[in-house]
């Protein structure tokens, strides 16, 4: 670490002492959700992304129940287990060893989860200070740097309360985009945090790597790097192509700089390169094997959407970039980690364009560079203004402020998504006392998103990219419950699922009681509107 890198004991305290402060304030929404619990209603344990949130707890329940393989739980399919998701499944061994009980109660589950996201996010924060050190001497910068990079956003905040939240057909990016962000991931992604905290250390690693002028002494920290990466892979695997195209970039840049081949770089990054591979090698062949895990792969679209949103999305940083990247430039002459910053901002916007299905997450970490070379643009920009430094900031805290409130504002007022029906659960549960294990049950898409987080049972359709066919399941399921089945369509649907569970939302759906055919109740829970029935498929 070179003299201008070192960070202060003061310096430590003040970043632990911010990311104690941004850790409560994502906390206590969740808490308030907790609290607002009662006899009728059940916290979810999250604030947005309600359907991946349940799945990422149906994964944990993996897990809790001895599992290391991941199988899909919201689709009728058989198929074998692969390792996948790979955090979730330890976190629900994790949570095993806390309830010391079968089965793990959803609450163990959730409590896991955020105390998870409170140490990921607390080491993702300490890590950006670290990364930004390397770049950064004066300390305000710095810690105007962690500011943008943890809590900043763009003008999507002001698209929303203008009205325009379907602006060019999409809802803007910095409400959608985790990857191209930072306070989302703090908000309820743990591994998000944990894949963007090896990734960062990875590219640490090889900095300390460049810093070695033999080959034969830099081979450690290049390992490293690569162990980083390969940690990031298995949390996510495809932020390995997005590490393998920044360092493509970067490498060129170098060479452009220089113009000479930048054969240091280039030797130090293949063999951290190589370290992930197997990783990436790995999910290419679950994902080409499996005819199940490909159609999955293959309804996963995430597309970006129009370029006036990231213009919106990054309005606020890029001002400033502009003005810093003639320094980066310059810098890099001397130290290549500072290419690596435009050369980042460079490769982002042709990742999150190309022909592949999950677009606009090739975005991940690029909000980095972004706020470093902002905090230097700001710094720059404000000589004899002092205004545009706190103008700048609260225009890009804008979005974070405007998901806050929303996560709050929900979380004191129990209702679906966040919350489910009391009856629901219980319903659920009972079904999971004499069910066996990865029976397949029959609901709508919405019941059918949570059974698997409370139970070991598996939906027959309940999550839109985990659901194969999801699109089709859901309208055969719409149509039994309006009894529109011919004999041989419904023999075919009643010959996948093992019992049907029936509730408010399935019944505002049903038609009559046609569709009851063949199923025999055997146990139900609430009364009236709310009453939740378990049907057993008559065989």
């Amino acid at each position: 670490m070179s003299r201008g890198e070192r960070i202060s004991t003061r310096e430590w305290r003040w970043t632990l002492a911010c990311a104690a402060l941004i850790l409560a304030l994502t906390a206590v929404p969740y808490l308030i959700g907790w609290l607002a619990q009662g006899e009728d209603w059940r916290f979810t344990g999250a604030l947005f992304g309600v359907e991946d949130a349940n799945s990422y707890l149906a994964k944990m329940r993996l897990g809790a129940r001895g599992e290391w393989l991941f199988t899909l739980r919201t689709t009728s399919e058989p198929h074998e287990g692969a390792l996948l998701f790979l955090p979730y499944l330890l976190l629900g061994h994790v949570a095993r060893l806390v309830a010391r009980s079968e089965p793990v109660p959803t609450e163990t589950l959730i409590a896991v989860f955020h105390s998870a996201r409170l140490v990921f996010d607390l080491a993702l924060i300490l890590v950006i200070y670290r990364f930004v050190a390397v770049f950064l001497r004066r300390p305000a910068t710095r810690r105007l740097a962690l500011v943008l990079i943890t809590l900043g956003g763009g003008l999507g905040w002001l698209a929303t309360l203008l009205g325009g939240d379907k602006l060019f057909g999409s809802l803007p990016v910095d409400f959608i985009v985790p990857e191209g962000y930072t306070f989302l991931i703090l908000f309820g992604l743990p591994h998000l945090a944990l894949a963007r905290s090896a990734l960062l250390l990875g590219f640490l690693a090889l900095f300390a790597a460049l810093r070695h002028a033999s080959i034969r002494r830099s081979v450690r920290p290049s390992l490293l790097a690569g162990v980083g990466w390969t940690m990031m892979g298995l949390a996510v695997p495809f932020y390995i192509p997005v590490v393998y195209a920044v360092l493509g970039v970067w490498g060129l840049a170098a060479w452009l700089r220089s113009r000479r081949f930048p054969t240091a770089l280039f030797v130090r990054a293949v063999i951290a390169a190589l370290v992930p591979l197997p990783v990436l090698v790995y999910n290419a062949w679950v994902f080409l094997a499996s005819d199940v895990f490909s159609q999955w792969a293959a309804q996963n679209l995430l597309p970006s959407p129009h370029p006036a949103h990231y213009v919106l999305g990054y309005a606020i940083l890029g001002i400033p970039v502009a003005a810093a990247l003639g320094w980066a430039w310059r810098r890099g002459a001397v130290r290549l980690p500072y290419l690596l910053l435009a050369s980042w901002i460079v490769a982002a916007p042709v990742m999150v364009y190309l022909p592949v299905n999950v677009q606009r997450r090739l975005a991940e970490g690029v909000i980095v560079p972004l706020g470093i070379l902002a905090a230097v643009g700001l710094a720059r920009i404000a000589r004899g203004r002092r205004w545009v430094v706190p103008v700048s900031v609260a225009l890009a805290l804008g979005t974070s402020a405007l998901l806050w409130l929303g996560g709050l504002v929900s979380a004191l007022t129990p209702g679906r998504p966040l919350f489910r029906p009391a009856d629901e659960i219980a319903a659920m549960q009972a079904l999971d006392a004499f069910a066996p294990a990865d029976a397949v049950v029959l609901a709508v898409h919405e019941t059918g998103n949570v059974l698997p987080a409370v139970t070991d049972l598996i939906a027959y359709v309940g999550h839109g990219p985990e659901t194969i066919y999801a699109d089709e399941k859901e309208a055969r399921v719409r149509a039994f419950f309006r009894d529109e089945l011919d004999a041989t369509a419904r023999a075919t649907l009643l010959a996948e699922v093992d019992y049907v569970l029936v509730g408010p939302l399935e019944r505002a759906d049903a038609r009559g009681t046609g569709w009851q055919r063949g199923l025999r109740e055997i146990a139900a829970r609430g009364t009236g509107a709310d009453r939740y029935v378990i049907y057993e498929v008559i065989r």
